[in-house]
């Protein structure tokens, strides 16, 4: 986990660069326009390049000093080689990664997409296998290094298939385009590390390596719980860049029923999270050294309700390029971030760092990135949106107190006999918060019942078109 978020901070041009690439490309991807595609491709390909050397030159140098600076169960050099077998894959994948981009950027990211997710499945298994039949160490990474390589290989050649003419040379061979946005795009990938990445530093460095273990967990769970929530809710990305570049479109209405499923989603998500992970993560690490209190937990959700409701107005922001503006935004949520950290980790421990990220979010994030996409996008006031956020998150505490009364007065005795009787619990309640939260927002709000409506017409054109082909 150590390397992982060294190399998370090596790698850490590919995301912004996405960001940048995508948003240049939408607008000639609609038009057709394959001259000014190739010309901004061409241009990031040389960037590419140049960043996968950069980044292989530092795993090098990292890995040679990285033993002296961690504590490691393997001698010098095999420390050496973990560190390079994990991190080299990243560097390489720069060198494949262009024309991926363009295929997400056009809407076709399905057509990679299926392969990427069944490598992942395979590579799942094949850990799993690697572990049950006690393989050596080594077997594990190279599991992963190649899942990263076989990924960015073949979609890649899936990508040029669909446009072969990307191979070509573009008549404008000096675009620099590419080169201004992505700078811009940098700074809030930086950000976003500063913000998620520092938590276990800050809290082995004041509290020691023991209690880094016991929020690294929390925050493991958390974490990876976020991302598949808002990877859900950023899967129509390239929708929306599409979408704004046309004029015709009602943006602002999509945005709404966007807005709804966000809060929709990280309202389960997040309630879920804060009622059971006191009695989940002692049970499931053996160990009542791991027991966190409920108002850490409701940090933690508080964190991921956000993180996933905000995704709709970030997006809105991304693909109209306004990631330009919001660099300021940008660094001073990292330095609030980190500075508070420090401070409330030595006053409050693990509790500190969570509110935290909590305070930054909701006191520097939230305060100017919707009046950005408010006024410069959607042209309306800011307070809409404000109200929005206001009134979905207090439905969300209402739910989540009657889903807290609800596992303590039925569930928490029957959940506490065993792992698997705790398991089924959490999917019990899991699924009434779901009842509860859809009865709720289908009443409550037309823009999710139209998002129901548009979901509804989407399956029905794609069950027409099989029919008409058979």
């Amino acid at each position: 986990m150590t390397i992982a978020q060294v190399i998370t901070f090596l790698n850490i041009c590919e995301l912004a660069y996405s960001l940048a690439f995508r948003q240049l490309l939408y607008k000639p991807l609609a038009e057709g326009n394959h001259e000014e595609v190739k010309a901004v491709y061409h241009g990031a390909c040389r960037v590419f390049r140049i960043t996968g050397l950069i980044c292989i030159a530092a795993s090098i140098a990292v890995a040679l000093i990285f033993p002296s600076l961690s504590e490691s169960p393997f001698p010098y050099w095999e420390t050496v080689g973990v560190f390079l077998l994990l991190a080299l894959p990243y560097g390489i994948s720069y060198f494949l990664m262009g024309p991926n981009f363009v295929i997400m950027a056009d809407q076709k990211e399905y057509r990679i997409n299926i392969w990427i997710q069944t490598i992942s499945i395979c590579r799942m298994i094949l850990m799993v296998v690697a572990i049950l039949l006690k393989m050596p160490f080594i077997t594990i990474l190279l599991i992963e290094g190649t899942n990263i390589l076989l990924a960015n290989t073949l979609s890649r050649m899936i990508a040029l298939k669909e446009y072969p003419w990307l191979k070509e040379q573009p008549e404008n061979k000096d675009d620099k385009s590419f080169q201004k946005k992505a700078g811009y795009a940098m700074i809030q990938r930086l950000s976003e590390l500063a913000t998620t990445q520092t938590d276990n530093i800050v809290v082995s460095g004041f509290m020691g390596y023991v209690m880094s273990s016991v929020y690294g967990t929390y925050s493991y769970l958390t974490d990876n719980i976020g991302k598949i929530t808002q990877t859900m809710v950023q899967s129509p990305m390239n929708s929306f860049g599409n979408l704004f570049n046309d004029k015709d479109a009602d943006s602002y209405g999509v945005f709404t029923e966007f807005f709804n499923f966000a809060t929709y989603v990280s309202t389960i998500v997040a309630c879920t999270i804060v009622i059971v992970m006191p009695q989940f993560v002692p049970v499931w690490m053996r160990d009542p050294l791991y027991t966190a209190s409920i108002t850490i937990c409701f940090f933690f959700g508080l964190n991921i309700f956000y993180m996933t409701m905000r995704q709709p107005i970030i997006i809105a922001r991304d693909t109209n390029g306004l990631y330009v503006n919001a660099k300021n935004n940008a660094w001073l949520l990292a330095g609030v971030k980190i500075v508070l950290s420090i401070l409330l980790v030595q006053k409050l421990g693990l509790l500190g760092v969570v509110l935290a990220t909590t305070i930054a979010y909701w006191g520097v994030d939230f305060s100017y990135n919707p009046r950005l996409v408010y006024d410069k996008v959607f042209h309306r006031p800011a307070k809409d949106y404000y109200f929005m956020v206001i009134t979905r998150l207090l439905l969300a505490i209402v739910i989540g107190l009657g889903g807290y009364w609800f596992w303590n007065a039925f569930l928490a005795g029957i959940a506490s006999q065993g792992k698997a009787k705790l398991i089924l619990c959490i999917l019990l309640l899991g699924i009434l918060i779901t009842i509860v939260t859809t009865i709720i927002y289908w009443f409550a709000y037309r823009s999710f019942r139209h998002l129901y409506v548009r979901l509804k017409g989407i399956l029905e054109r794609r069950r027409n078109r099989r029919e008409n082909a058979a």
